[in-house]
């Protein structure tokens, strides 16, 4: 099958994870629950896992906490570290996902509050930048973005919207989902005070595996959303107050942890999918049978290697599947992410999106404009 769906999680996979993976599930127990061998093992797992995020991200191994997905890390980052304010407000961005806008909307209803868009202009950092200054108030307690679109891969000018942020006192949560992996994302060049990322898609872990990284010089306190057993402190009622334990409850997934812990150590940044994407949004661009949604236009840097279209007179589901009998692999509809489809106009059809990786090539995209 020729794979044009990375977005929705990394493939193919490698073996060295699969082997990380069988090694810790026959040789490892419950990690931080008793001090014999295979216990120590799985705390093992669990600790290489954190050191090797946090030597990509720029953290200690403590401020890493292992969750099952981004999803899950965003949802303990705004309900447990955004301050409660009545009529606060949170400010998101024009394209996020899901698992931004429901946990934000969540929030806000629960307590009292607000959230708003500020629009991301495709083609001026500039521009977006302004829309996002002018949107902050006195009230404005949070921003949560995206750092790239899943929808058509625009990357976000995070830098400069967490200097302002910093600025005003605003707590910066960033989901890296679409670019972890791809590039380096670290606190350093990002400047978030805290970032979401998921293990299988840029990274190409495991599926059910994420992480919340926290600023060590955000001097953040987190109010918990779930609790449970951690293996320390077990006469508190209360979970632990220090990173990771204080946001980790229950058994956690030392397989999933060990093959991403596999993935990311000695992680190679791909080479060559801005080559591969250029060639492919130059084809397209000739064709006139199909129309692009939010594609680059000269400023191919600013975009993570997704691609949204739709071929003329025929429905994206329709493509999609036709596609798949081919043996291509893309995701059409709207990608759980109905606000980065209003702001591209494809709200009402959804799309059709191609989301390359480091395993396709050229050849491929040949291929697939045959079949297209």
């Amino acid at each position: 099958m020729i794979y044009f769906d990375n977005a929705a999680t990394g493939f193919p996979k490698s073996e060295q994870v699969f082997d990380a993976m069988k090694e810790a599930y026959f040789g490892s127990g419950n990690a931080g629950r008793s001090g014999h061998e295979l216990a120590s093992a799985g705390s093992r797992i669990l600790y290489n896992c954190r050191k090797a995020a946090g030597a990509l991200f720029g953290c200690e191994p403590e401020h890493v906490v292992l969750t099952k997905n981004a999803t899950e890390a965003l949802n303990l980052a705004i309900k447990g570290a955004i301050k409660k304010s009545p009529k606060g407000e949170v400010l998101i961005s024009s394209l996020e996902h899901n698992s931004v806008l429901r946990p934000v909307h969540a929030f806000c209803m629960e307590n009292g509050m607000y959230y708003k868009q500020f629009e991301v202009h495709l083609y001026s950092d500039d521009i977006t930048v302004e829309n996002f200054k002018k949107a902050v108030t006195r009230k404005t307690a949070a921003a949560v973005i995206t750092h790239a679109s899943n929808v058509c891969g625009r990357i976000l000018p995070v830098k400069r919207i967490a200097e302002i942020a910093k600025e005003r006192g605003i707590l910066l949560i960033l989901d890296a989902s679409q670019t972890a992996g791809h590039f380096p994302v670290t606190f350093e060049n990002t400047g978030a005070d805290i970032i979401c990322v998921p293990g299988h898609k840029g990274f190409y872990g495991p599926m059910g595996t994420g992480m919340l990284l926290a600023n060590p010089n955000s001097r953040l306190h987190f109010r918990t959303v779930m609790e449970g057993g951690t293996g320390i402190s077990s006469f508190e009622k209360e979970m632990p107050d220090l990173l990771p334990e204080r946001l980790e409850y229950g058994t956690l997934n030392n397989c999933g942890f060990a093959g991403l812990a596999a993935a990311m150590e000695n992680f190679d940044y791909p080479a060559d999918e801005t080559h591969v994407f250029s060639y492919l949004l130059e084809k397209m661009r000739t064709r006139d049978d199909v129309v692009l949604y939010g594609a680059p236009n000269g400023n191919i840097e600013d975009f993570v290697p997704v691609l949204l279209f739709n071929k003329k007179n025929v429905s994206c589901e329709e493509v999609a599947a036709k596609l798949n009998e081919k043996g291509i692999a893309v995701r059409s509809g709207f990608h759980c992410s109905p606000l980065a489809h209003t702001a591209l106009g494809t709200h009402k059809k959804g799309g059709v999106r191609i989301s390359l990786g480091r395993a396709n090539t050229v050849e491929e995209i040949d291929y697939f404009l045959s079949v297209l």
